[in-house]
């Protein structure tokens, strides 16, 4: 009896553990699970996702092309707090704008499933709900928004795509920003076509290989190019032909991932996540020549310097002979005859908003039509400061949002913007014309991705993306305490450089999403905000509160100085990390609070002044507070003088701002006199 039982009980665990998704195949107890196992409180979470990506042979073209199907099916616990990429979903597909090649979209389809009166009930998306939206020339989104949403909801979505774009596979994230019970991608292969693997995260997946062959019965021209991947080179007869290939496959599985938590100091948090990504490295026909991919990153910079978009958009331009003696005609000094060029390409041209390394417009043209994508604009900066005798250059890289560089991964395909250099003085100055209250040496978010690749008549130079401009927030809270413990007052937060560009895009994309972001972790009224830009490199916010209280025990008020202004948390998750720590620029932070002691009460305590350093002289603090005049002056200085650390320095900035939260919740003690 036993062993009867036992046998049952592995039976069922088996079964659970092989449970065969597929869409459309929801019963009502797929609805009893009421939270997250993984994590007690998550919105939401993926019960299973699954990529299967084919790379092989069009049968009718002979051409290698990419099949991708991608499955989702999702749990919705809280759908207020579930992200909006979770409700809303958007596709990727990629099109060329020279060759017309494009994604084509096969199958989609999307349907809510809900629990009512014991009965589960579907509601699909229809096609009036989806919407195409072209993002730049080379990307397009299929973008569709989940139906009548509820707590309790199951959401299923599934698509397949062709693709004539093998070369890579798009990333697949195993990890997401709510818990994954269980996430399979698999990718399969032929036997000639060998891919590197980019695989990061702090969760790696299991992985089973298979190999198996198959038989194609392809139709072929007679002609190299499509024919040669099939038949290794050797032209064939026009017809139906019979190839063998061995297949590989490897599946890669992860099980009862955590969602992303908010982690700080990362610019991009997908840097973080784990994910795998694929990208062709060689071709190994049966007859014929191997094909060798991805080199180096020196080829990478050859082939670029050597293109008519990039490199070659540097020769000639005598045209801009002219302009370039304006512009440094009076200045003596290098700094000044660098900047007026700097100046003149942001006051004067536009970007169009696309990214990419190489020119659309070419520098005549854009030169002439003042607007064009970022190599555009940035390609015709090099060439006014060559001409005017500096050693300038292009440097590739990837945006923030595209992602981190996996520096042994050699992939152009991942570098997607293109900024300046000047050699001068044994110094690196970086400039980036597309944004128009950028510096010297401070750049845009977009641009500061840890490093990139400065491209050189010989060889490559590799760059540190990092801002070397300090930028500060000064912070001022002017408060009056009454005897009941209430406190009301204005509050002003002043920022420059790195704080004032970042500031600007947001507010320029949308105001009102930006002031909610501005004041979303006040928990108390304010009312007035405001912004001022004085158009001299400064940016005002400010707003005014009320109501705030501070303790009131007995003939005591006990309150921390700095209100809502103190740190409580530092939002650094891991006990080790292995991804820099950025800031993104050289950063002073400063508070002044003064605040006025109610009529009739005096300090009987203060907070102790405190003092450190992190390792290395990497980070600086100091707090003190006083009375003076009938007020409490409390006053704080952080700074950081680097805008990236290297990881190693993760657990010692966690100490340092456990200090932080450890000072900063110090109190004030006033007695009625």
């Amino acid at each position: 009896m036993k062993h009867t039982l036992l046998f049952l009980c592995i039976s069922l665990f088996s079964t659970l553990n092989a449970q065969d998704y597929k869409f459309g195949k929801i019963t009502k107890e797929d609805f009893r699970k009421s939270k997250s196992t993984i994590m007690d409180d998550a919105p939401a979470e993926v019960i299973y996702s699954q990529g299967n990506f084919r790379i092989t042979f069009n049968t009718t073209t002979g051409d290698l092309e990419q099949n991708k199907k991608v499955f989702y099916r999702i749990k919705i616990y809280d759908k207020d707090k579930t992200p909006d990429q979770i409700l809303n979903v958007s596709i990727p597909l990629y099109l060329s704008s020279s060759s017309g090649n494009k994604d084509k979209l096969i199958s989609l389809k999307a349907t809510t499933y809900n629990l009512e009166n014991d009965k589960v009930i579907e509601q699909k998306v229809s096609k009036a709900d989806y919407f195409t939206e072209k993002a730049h020339r080379f990307l397009n989104k299929e973008n569709f928004t989940f139906p009548n949403v509820k707590n309790g909801s199951i959401l299923e979505y599934s698509y397949e795509i062709t693709s004539p774009f093998y070369q890579q596979t798009d990333t697949w994230y195993f990890q997401e920003l709510i818990p994954v019970v269980k996430s399979n991608f698999t990718i399969e292969t032929n036997e000639t076509l060998n891919y590197s693997i980019d695989l990061r995260g702090q969760y790696p997946p299991q992985v089973k290989t298979d190999r198996k062959e198959e038989t194609f019965n392809v139709h072929t021209s007679g002609s190299r190019g499509a024919d040669s991947f099939i038949a290794g080179g050797s032209n064939q007869t026009p017809g139906i032909h019979n190839f063998k290939y061995l297949i590989d496959s490897k599946l890669y599985t992860v099980e009862n991932i955590p969602a992303y938590s908010k982690e700080a100091y990362v610019l991009n948090p997908r840097n973080l996540l784990s994910s795998i990504r694929f990208e062709l490295a060689s071709y190994r026909p049966k007859n014929g020549v191997p094909q060798q991919f991805t080199n180096s990153w020196e080829n990478i910079g050859k082939n670029l310097m050597d293109s008519d978009n990039l490199g070659r958009q540097l020769q000639g331009n005598s045209f801009l002979d002219n302009t370039v003696k304006d512009l440094i005609t009076g200045k003596s000094s290098d700094e000044e005859k660098i900047n007026s060029i700097f100046n003149y390409v942001k006051e004067n041209y536009t970007w169009n908003d696309y990214l990419g390394i190489y020119s659309d417009n070419g520098i005549r043209k854009t030169f002439n039509e003042k607007s064009g994508n970022v190599s555009d604009l940035n390609l015709l900066l090099i060439s006014l400061l060559r001409k005017a005798g500096f050693n300038a250059n292009p440097i590739v890289l990837s945006t923030v949002h595209n992602g981190i560089i996996n520096y042994s991964f050699p992939s152009q395909s991942m570098l997607n913007y293109l900024i300046a250099g000047v050699n001068i003085n044994n110094e690196t100055l970086l400039l980036d014309a597309t944004e128009k209250n950028s510096k010297i040496n401070l750049l845009p978010l977009r641009a500061t991705n840890d490093r990139g690749f400065m491209l050189l008549s010989k060889g490559i130079q590799e760059i540190n993306l990092s801002n070397g401009v300090m930028s500060s927030s000064l912070r001022t809270l002017t408060a009056e305490l009454t005897a009941s413990g209430s406190i009301s007052g204005t509050f002003t937060n002043t920022r420059d450089n790195y704080f004032l560009i970042n500031d600007l895009n947001s507010m320029s994309t949308n105001p009102t999403a930006f002031e909610k972001r501005f004041v979303e972790d006040y928990n108390f009224e304010i009312t007035d905000f405001k912004t001022l830009n004085n158009n001299q490199g400064l940016l005002r916010h400010s707003f005014k509160f009320e109501d705030i209280k501070a303790d009131v025990i007995g003939n005591k008020i006990i309150l921390n100085p700095f209100l809502f202004l103190s740190t409580k948390t530092h939002h650094l998750n891991y006990d080790t990390r292995h991804y820099n720590i950025e800031f993104g620029s050289p950063m002073t932070t400063t508070n002044s609070i003064k605040i006025k002691i109610p009529e009739g009460y005096k300090v009987e305590s203060l907070p102790e002044k405190k003092s450190f350093e992190m390792l290395n002289n990497t980070a600086g603090y100091a707090y003190g507070v006083v009375e003076k005049d009938g007020f409490i002056i409390a006053q704080m200085q952080q700074v950081y003088p680097y805008s990236i650390l290297p990881a190693s320095y993760y657990k010692s900035l966690k100490e340092f701002l456990t200090n932080i939260i450890s000072t900063e919740a110090q109190n004030v003690v006033l007695v009625k006199q």
